[in-house]
């Protein structure tokens, strides 16, 4: 049978373009079956036979010999600027590949795209929503996997290039030359960004919803939940063990968790400019502190500690640099070192957060797409380099699982992280726009007079740079991988060191600006802008320096001085913000520094609700001011007396006030959470999760549940009353200055 598979895929094929015409409309058959039929087992009955006939026409074809159909299509291509241009008759295997790799690449768009996900409006909780947006998602992957598909393709079968001139040697800097300039790197990014993050108003900042969301999930470790699993959040298991540890060092307060997490993004800051001056170069890290400040970027959400926890993306960027540096740079003589090292700094990324997780295995399928073909190295050494990085990267992950909190949880963490990245890419969330946007277009006539008018309100700008910016990632990348097939073996060193630069800045922005197309706002979209200003900014240098002369090369030219000149006018303000603010840095580090021995002497001591705010006594005011916090201070003694130590289900409506939120009742209570659930807004996404988080709290023993008096009509409240599900419950009414609502326990 193989003897007769290894004769069908041997010879020549006849009928290239003709070939290429069958698979696009099986291709085109696949979206419409997908799109009419969306059941997926349907679809997959539907699509399979398609798939099979579709390969099988395509072999007759490219077996029987030539038509004059072939030929008026090619010529049609070549007129269009489409043609392929094979280097002789390409082999019959070469063509039922790139076939099949059309008809995949839709078939592949049409199943997680356009197939039903089994979630609908009826099985999303009302404080949920629900927006697929997986046409977009998978669209802006599969364009781009398919151009690197074809690119690949044509430099190992179709156009085979040999020779070309021998990668130069890489610049090597002594070691005291680049200690400096990390040294002086770290000094500007500090200075430039790092400080202007720490400053007093910053750290003593009490209300930022984010935070509240991790405070419960925190105390429930310090009494003895197993992180992430048992106190549960979707920020990563590394990432709650990191925070948890700062809390603790810093008087385990609100204060603490946003000092320390403040404290480890300004870090972050620092490391990822030192890593793009070692890699990159002195002026590529300039460039970048500059492009942070005139483009949505990590800095401007270091406010949003709660959310922005710089670690959560921090692997990618990295990950995107090293490997161009690597597969490009370093040629074919590469050691084994180097995917290794990738897969640790994979392996820890994705112990931080779901995100550095597939992020970074994006980076490595993409970067070998691109770099592979043109870097030298054979397919053995490619895949050999691929199973290194993914070998010692589950290796780190799995140990760093294990030696935290046992190595039996591993599939636990991987199914946490697997449920809540495919609920959120099925378009779950707790909220569609962060940013409200509208455009009104008014056409009327008056007394015989046209009369229009433009309305907008909202911010526009973010929501256009988060498509904009994606179209233009995809073409980019396009473009780069059109140079390094046709002028990466024939360009001169000084061009292939800009060209792997740019290369590992365009992968890096690309992958990263995944995370911001599953959201639209603004926050989302700075985020994980890691590398998009340096891409922005170094775009023009690429489409003069890497493009052929021509009509596309001058509008990415034009486009690109746009937007540097829109973005230099926009954020001029934000420029001398920054310049001000890097001029007192020494003076903000040093009121930093004191709060945070101020923060690290109160460790370990007894702390009461206001000091679990804050245990620097001048910062208490703001919290104790707040009009509900003698209602909190009273609500957690009343519940403390009756509760006598057994865990708790803490039932509170979604609140406008923040001092009325389950995490805060959580984490200055004191309280242990039953299901490990302290924030249901955040973790219970649909009605089956929350079903499934009603059964663990009834099958709790001896527990309560404290229902809030604006929460007796919740589910939870009537599944609890239910005799026949539940047992016998006695309900007792907790007063103090109001009624605050009723703690009812299993008898």
């Amino acid at each position: 049978m193989l003897r007769r598979l290894r004769w069908t895929l041997q010879g020549p094929a006849s009928n290239f373009y003709l070939c290429g015409l069958l698979s696009l409309a099986a291709a085109a058959l696949l979206i419409v079956e997908a799109a009419v039929f969306p059941a997926r087992l349907t679809f997959l009955l539907l699509a399979m036979p398609t798939t099979v006939a579709a390969l099988i026409l395509i072999h007759a074809v490219a077996r029987t010999a030539p038509f004059g159909l072939d030929d008026a299509i090619g010529h049609f291509a070549r007129d269009a600027g489409l043609a392929i241009r094979p280097g002789g008759t390409p082999s019959l295997f070469a063509v039922l590949l790139y076939c099949a790799g059309i008809i995949g690449a839709a078939g592949g768009y049409a199943w997680l795209a356009l197939t039903r996900t089994g979630i609908t409006r009826d099985d999303v909780v009302v404080v949920w929503g629900l927006l697929d947006k997986r046409q977009v998602i998978f669209a802006y992957l599969v364009i781009v996997a398919f151009v690197l598909f074809h690119r690949a393709m044509v430099e190992l079968f179709f156009a085979p290039a040999y020779g070309g001139r021998e990668a130069p040697a890489m610049p090597r800097r002594s070691w005291l030359a680049r200690l400096a300039g990390a040294v002086v790197v770290a000094v500007l990014a500090y200075c430039w960004l790092g400080a202007d993050a720490l400053r007093e108003e910053s750290l003593a900042r009490f209300y930022e919803y984010h935070s509240l969301v991790h405070l419960g999930a925190l105390e429930q470790i310090r009494l003895g939940a197993t992180p992430y699993v048992e106190a549960q959040t979707q920020y990563g298991l590394g990432n709650q063990l990191t925070a948890y540890a700062l809390t603790k060092a810093f008087g385990f307060s609100n204060h603490g968790f946003y000092a320390g997490v403040l404290l480890v993004d300004v870090l972050c800051i620092v490391v990822f400019f030192v890593i793009v001056q070692q890699v990159l170069g002195l002026g590529w890290a300039v460039a970048g502190l500059v492009g942070w400040v005139l483009w949505p970027s990590p800095a401007a959400v270091l406010d949003l500690a709660g959310w922005a926890i710089l670690t959560r993306w921090l692997a990618v960027p990295l990950l995107a640099l090293l490997l161009a540096r690597w597969l490009l740079a370093a040629g074919p003589g590469v050691s084994w070192i180097a995917p290794v090292a990738a897969g640790v700094i994979w392996g820890a990324g994705g112990f931080m957060s779901q995100e550095n997780l597939s992020g970074g295995l994006l980076v490595l399928i993409f970067s070998l797409a691109l770099y592979g073909p043109v870097c030298g190295q054979s397919l053995a050494s490619l895949a050999r380099f691929a199973g290194l990085f993914v070998a010692s990267g589950a290796m780190v992950f799995v140990l760093l699982i294990a030696g935290t909190i046992g190595i039996g949880h591993t599939l636990d963490v991987l199914q946490r992280a697997g449920a809540q990245s495919a609920l959120v890419m099925a378009g779950v969330s707790n909220s569609v726009w962060s940013d409200n946007i509208g455009l009104t277009l008014t056409l009327e006539v008056v007394n015989g007079w046209w009369e229009e008018s433009l309305k907008t309100h909202g911010n526009l700008r973010p929501v256009l740079q988060v498509y904009g910016f994606a179209v233009l990632l995809m073409v980019v990348i396009g473009l780069l991988a059109g140079y390094l097939g046709r002028s990466w073996r024939s360009a001169s060193g000084e061009q292939r060191q800009f060209a792997w630069k740019f290369a590992g800045v365009a992968v890096g922005a690309y992958v990263l600006h995944l995370f911001a197309l599953l959201r639209s706002d603004l926050s989302h979209l700075e985020g994980p802008s890691f590398l998009l200003p340096l891409f922005l900014l170094a775009l023009p240098v690429f489409a003069w320096r890497c493009l052929r002369p021509g009509l596309g090369r001058g509008l990415t030219l034009l486009l690109s001085v746009v937007l540097i000149a829109e973005a230099a006018i926009v954020g001029r303000s934000d420029l001398v913000r920054h310049a001000e603010a890097a001029g007192t840095a020494w003076k903000e580090s040093m009121a930093a520094r004191e709060i945070y021995r101020a923060l690290r002497a109160a460790e370990g001591q007894p702390l009461d609700a206001a000091s679990r705010y804050s245990p620097i006594p001048r910062y208490q005011a703001a919290f104790r001011n707040t009009p509900s916090f003698a209602e909190l201070e009273e609500l957690a003694r009343l519940l403390h007396d009756k509760l006598k130590g057994r865990p708790v289900e803490l039932v509170l409506p979604t609140p406008d006030d923040p001092m009325n939120d389950a995490d805060l009742l959580y984490f200055f209570g004191g309280f242990r959470s039953i299901s490990g659930i302290t924030s249901p807004r955040s973790l219970v996404w649909t009605k089956a999760d929350r079903e499934a988080w009603i059964a663990r709290v009834l099958g709790a023993k001896n527990a309560c549940v404290f229902f809030d008096s604006r929460s007796l009509d919740s589910p939870l409240f009537k599944a609890w009353n239910d005799t026949t599900r539940n047992g016998a419950v006695s309900n007792e009414p907790v007063v103090g200055r109001r009624e605050y609502g009723v703690l009812s326990c299993k008898d």
